[in-house]
């Protein structure tokens, strides 16, 4: 008895094998919790009391558990630099430690936001703002002056500043040209320079407003004739004639808007790696020397065809070129630029003739009108184009590109491409079919089909149109189809002022592109007579279907695909925003479609 006592006594003792343990390993095993939970371990008995000091190599990571602030100044500028400028100015506040932070970070990235939208009265009145916001110009300065506040030691070199204005007056000119001062000041050898002073549609669709067609017997029916109305009981003929000056002062909003010149010591900056000026005037100087300047980029540029011309031949190493709605362009010739990788001509629609040197050409962008045969001149050998992108703007053509000579003079663009293209992306209003002549593209693996898919749509000739092009990519291994939204109707005038104001916000968000009806039966016997394109049964792995709205056509296409694709691995699906209840409808029928059981299904 007496020992069995002595046993039940002795045995909680023995079962405390962890106390058994080293000091130094108790140590480490309490470096891994918190510095309080580690502390209480000190009075659970005299064995523990002194094990809290065997944790003392990381007992100053324990009681700092802001790790990051450890961190160098260097290192912390550097992560900063991936935040926006705003963001990166408020971890000043954070403590004493963050104060002088941001005199580190190399890159100042600041964009205007737009106006929001105006709010009225019951009256029709404006209302005032409240809490009004200092100018944008204000904040870019501070911004900048922050950089040299540090009192110990001189701030980082500037490697990028990216500036993007919602809109520029002429009183702001020195302003930016401090700026961009500041900039080649305290470069760095790879500096990149950003400047937006204006934000311009690059392609503007016609006013839908301003010819829209009054209903007969409404109130707005009238007869147009291009000028505006007068009343003729407003009209005194007493009144002088108004004056040259009243005039003017009276259609200060018919004023052309201010432009921006740079500075011409821009175009001597040896540092400069990367230049993209929108809306500004270049008129580049006798002299041009950007030794280092590898990316350009241009949008709206208002100079003429000669400066454009000038200052693009000027740069040796150029890599990377952007040349995007530049009106005055007509001929383009790019044999100086020998290192040229990358192209992209974007919505500049009096650009009829471009020659290049194709020795390192790789990758190629075009958006705009269907273009001529003429278009492209290549010298210094075949082209090695392996990325190609080409979107038909429907603002340029008004209406769809599907006449046979327009679709002819398409695949004869084509054609220069089609033996070395990997990667292809085709835009169009109506997705693929502008592109249905196309050449044969024996090394594509990757393909992406952008467009609108009418809603109530049989998906037919959708379904014609997309297999016509898998027909041309024998080898095709990923389709990417990106199903855009469709415009909002206009047909009807809507004051866009008083927009937020009539609208009630639950009406504003229960908007949303995303449908389904189970209802909407699929006809498969005239998708039986469509030819099934050989890459669809053997090599295409993976197809991603973007912006998924569930329309009668979207799930025609998206059901031929699946039930013929034996080939398929994985199903990217995300769907457009919408309902969850939704969602689950088309996930539950999208995956009884996929005919592979073992491929991998994601939906999101």
């Amino acid at each position: 008895m007496d020992h069995q006592l002595n046993a039940g006594h002795a045995g909680p003792e023995r079962d405390d094998r962890i106390s058994m343990l080293g000091d130094s390993v108790l140590g480490h095993i309490l470096s891994f919790l918190d510095t309080k939970e580690a502390a209480r371990a000190a009075v659970l008995s005299s064995r523990w009391r002194d094990i809290f000091a065997s944790a003392r190599p990381d007992k100053h990571l324990r009681q700092c558990d802001d790790r990051i602030s450890m961190l160098g100044d260097s290192v912390l500028g550097h992560i900063l630099s991936f935040l926006d400028t705003r963001e990166a100015a408020r971890a000043a506040v954070l403590s004493s430690r963050w104060r002088d932070i941001f005199a580190s970070v190399h890159t100042v990235s600041m964009e205007e936001p737009e106006a929001p939208i105006p709010e009225y009265d019951d009256e029709g009145y404006r209302c005032r703002e409240t809490d009004p916001k200092p100018p944008f110009t204000a904040l870019v300065n501070a911004a900048l002056i922050a950089r040299s506040l540090r009192p110990a030691a001189a701030s980082a070199p500037l490697r990028a500043l990216r500036v993007a204005m919602e809109s520029y007056d002429g009183i702001d000119a020195f302003t930016v040209d401090q700026w961009l001062t500041y900039a080649m000041k305290h470069a760095a050898p790879d500096l990149k320079l950003y400047l937006r002073v204006r934000r311009v549609p690059v392609c503007s669709r016609p006013d839908p407003y301003r010819h829209a067609v009054p209903v007969a017997g409404s109130d707005d029916e009238e007869e147009d004739d291009g000028k505006t109305p007068v009343d003729p009981e407003g009209v005194d003929e007493d009144d002088d004639v108004a004056s040259s000056v009243d005039e003017m002062a009276s259609r200060w909003w018919s004023r052309p808007p201010a432009v921006y010149t740079v500075p011409r010591r821009l175009f001597s900056c040896a540092a400069l790696r990367s230049l993209h000026l929108a809306s500004c005037r270049l008129s580049p100087p006798e002299a041009i020397s950007l030794p280092s300047l590898q990316a350009l980029g241009l949008t709206h540029v208002p100079d003429e065809e000669e400066h454009v011309q000038k200052f693009i031949s000027a740069c040796p190493r150029l890599a990377d070129l952007t040349l995007e709605a530049c009106a005055t362009v007509t001929m383009l010739s790019l044999l100086d630029n020998t290192c040229l990788r990358r192209l992209a001509l974007l919505c500049c629609h009096k650009l009829a003739t471009v020659t290049v040197d194709a020795s390192e050409l790789r990758s190629f962008e075009y958006r705009g009108a269907v273009p001529s045969n003429s278009f492209l001149a290549v010298r210094g050998g075949l082209l090695s184009i392996t990325s190609c992108k080409v979107d038909v703007c429907a603002v340029c053509l008004e209406e769809e590109a599907t006449t046979s000579e327009q679709l002819a003079a398409l695949s004869s663009f084509l054609q220069p491409f089609a033996s070395t293209t990997k990667r292809l992306q085709l835009r169009a209003a109506h997705m693929g079919s502008c592109f249905v002549a196309l050449p044969a593209f024996q090394a594509l693996r990757n393909l992406q089909l952008f467009g609108r898919v009418p809603r109530d749509g049989t998906g037919t000739d959708l379904v014609a149109a997309t297999c016509t092009i898998l027909s041309q990519a024998p080898h095709l291994e990923l389709l990417t189809l990106f199903f855009e939204a469709a415009p909002p109707e206009s047909s009807s005038r809507i004051n866009r002022q008083h927009y937020s104001h009539d609208r009630k916000e639950t009406e504003l968000l229960e908007v949303h592109n995303l449908h389904h009806n189970k209802y909407d039966t699929i006809d498969s016997d005239q998708l039986a007579a469509i030819p099934l394109p050989p890459c669809l049964r053997s090599t295409v792995r993976r197809i991603k279907l973007v912006h998924y709205q569930g329309g009668r056509a979207e799930r025609t296409l998206a059901r031929f695909l699946l039930r013929n694709a034996a080939a398929l691995e994985k199903l990217f699906c995300e769907f457009s925003e919408g309902p969850l209840r939704t969602q689950k409808e088309l996930t539950l029928e999208m995956e009884g479609w996929v005919v592979n059981e073992k491929a991998i299904k994601v939906f999101y």
